[in-house]
């Protein structure tokens, strides 16, 4: 175990039961299943626990500590989401405002169409794309995916921008958004849910309405008032030595991710384009900041905190479930069986659906290495979770932390 902390009974945990957690991160981590993992949780506004265990370098035998800087990937998206609401407070855009008024291209984006013959037509769109399309992701907006003409274009547009970046001439935000727009959309507007590249077009209206790089934004938004020091789109160079390690599990065991991801997140190079959907990195300090916020209702630091960033109401409509059930389930992931989708969040809306000790209305979203957070108004907790790693399994060690956690509330 290294750097670990815990003052559970102020916060009504039980001691004995967050020695469960204990437990549980040096058990994934001794199976071989995680190189390293670190756990947060904060409730009432105290650090209830906080420990690291593992290598945050497996193959050089460096500890995982907790001031490790992580790949958040789409935990990315719930910064991105919450700047944009800065934006909708000050009645820059509508939600269901199409978004050609800001990008032109988007204006004549298409939809695959597949007839019963399984040709493709590409047609028009009936409705414009708009901005709650994008933060629901019901915009149709694919990641690159063998499974559709559209995934197929998008993959075409990503192998595109990567062999230009790989001759040194790397697409900005505006380009990629733009070449975006010709790619055709897996649907009709709101007619489905895909979890695709639409905030990433968020973030690049976020450049648009506000003039400013996304990174500058957030920075001025977020990062700055919050006290978030190691939160950005790259590690520095001073910062590299604090660089988690990146590994896939296959049937060999952990191995070393580096190549398997595209552009690593974690590169000491700042990136021309800004992933609004998955570039951020950060430790798990920053991100209880960020989630404190959240819990907060958009008060920076305790409940009682006077810099307000978002509004009570605005955190609401955030957190509120959007989509209807009957286009969401057949296309969620399996391990969000029980929650609805917000503003780009997960909502918990059925504990006994989805098999977990949690509360109704927990909300937040994770990362594709398996970095995960929750905001639990109903307990006045913020919990995290932090892994790095590409595999099936994460949903389920994910799932593993948040019964140990639950399982140790004392009151």
């Amino acid at each position: 175990m290294a750097n670990s902390t815990s003052g559970g009974s102020a916060a009504g945990f039980s001691a004995k039961k967050l020695k469960n957690i204990d437990a549980y991160l040096k058990r994934i981590v001794d199976e071989g299943k995680v190189a390293g993992a670190g756990g947060m949780i904060i409730r009432r506004g105290e650090e209830a626990y906080c420990n690291s265990t593992g290598f945050q370098d497996l193959e050089k035998k460096i500890s995982m500590k907790n001031d490790s800087i992580y790949r958040i990937f789409s935990m990315s998206k719930t910064f991105t989401i919450a700047a944009a609401m800065t934006l909708y407070e000050k009645s820059l855009f509508a939600l269901h405002q199409p978004i050609s008024d800001f990008i032109p291209a988007f204006k004549n984006t298409k939809v695959a169409e597949t007839d019963k013959r399984g040709v493709i037509h590409l047609v028009p769109p009936k409705q414009p794309l708009n901005f709650k399309h994008l933060f629901t992701m019901t915009s149709g907006i694919p990641y690159p995916s063998p499974d559709s003409y559209s995934g197929r274009a998008m993959g075409e547009l990503w192998k595109k921008s990567g062999k230009s970046a790989s001759s040194g001439k790397q697409w900005d935000s505006a380009r990629m958004i733009e070449e975006t727009a010709k790619v055709p959309l897996c649907f009709h507007p709101g007619e489905g849910w895909l979890y695709g590249f639409s905030h990433d077009v968020l973030g690049r209206l976020i450049e648009v309405i506000t003039g400013k790089k996304l990174g500058v934004y957030l920075k001025e938004t977020f990062f700055d008032p919050l006290g978030l020091k190691d939160t950005a789109f790259y590690i520095p160079k001073d910062k590299q030595s604090r660089a988690a390690k990146a590994y896939a599990l296959d049937k060999k065991g952990l191995q070393p991710a580096a190549g398997k991801f595209g552009r690593d997140p974690a590169s000491a190079e700042a990136p021309a384009f800004e992933s609004g959907g998955g570039g951020l990195c950060s430790t798990m300090a920053d991100v209880a900041k960020f989630a404190q916020m959240l819990l907060n209702s958009g008060k920076a630091g305790n409940a009682g905190g006077k810099n307000r960033i978002l509004s009570r109401k605005t955190i609401d409509l955030i957190r509120t479930n959007h989509v209807d059930l009957s286009i969401l389930d057949p296309s969620f992931f399996p391990h969000m069986t029980g929650y609805g989708y917000g503003l780009g969040v997960r909502t918990m809306l059925n504990t006994a659906r989805a098999g977990l000790n949690g509360s109704i209305g927990e909300w937040a979203w994770d990362g594709m290495m398996g970095t995960w957070y929750c905001v639990d108004p109903a307990e006045d907790m913020t919990a995290l979770f932090f892994i790095q790693l590409m595999s099936g399994i994460n949903d389920q060690l994910q799932r593993g932390f948040v019964q140990t956690v639950y399982s140790a509330i004392d009151d």
